[in-house]
């Protein structure tokens, strides 16, 4: 192999592995309700793309700056009595998806970049959540760590 193509693979798995930190360390601040921690996380201009189309519980929209990203974000990755927000791979990388009784309710992916949230994309569509609630996968495809495309 080139030193060329090493290089690039060097930088992936680098990119690969500070991903994984920045998406483990915001379902964290989200499981602690840290609103700040949360913020640390996100860069200044960050954006969260919401789509909740048939969901009654969000509207659908963009929110755009890291405070206003932090509050939508904690809103939606919110802790609560039978809710859990866990670490699964989405779209081929890792994400949160959001359970409440076991039952898929959102799934978040991000773009980080310098180590920082840049975007971010909810999906609490019900419809788009089907494939993660399938009855012969169990809870979910997410509970059981499987990769499912939103």
């Amino acid at each position: 192999m080139s030193s060329r193509r090493s290089g690039r693979k060097g930088r992936r798995d680098a990119d690969h592995a500070t991903h994984q930190r920045v998406v483990e360390a915001l379902a964290a601040a989200s499981r602690a309700q840290d609103r700040d921690g949360v913020r640390g996380l996100l860069d200044g201009t960050a954006t969260l793309w919401v789509d909740a189309t048939g969901s009654d519980e969000a509207t659908p929209g963009v929110v755009e700056g890291a405070d206003e990203t932090a509050r939508a974000l904690c809103r939606v990755l919110r802790p609560g009595e039978g809710t859990d927000v866990v670490v699964r791979s989405v779209n081929g990388v890792a994400g949160l998806v959001v359970r409440h009784h076991g039952r898929v309710t959102g799934v978040v992916s991000v773009a980080v970049r310098s180590g920082r949230v840049a975007t971010a994309w909810a999906v609490l569509s019900p419809a788009k959540l089907r494939a993660w609630n399938r009855g012969d996968q169990g809870p979910g495809v997410a509970a059981t760590g499987g990769d499912t495309a939103v």
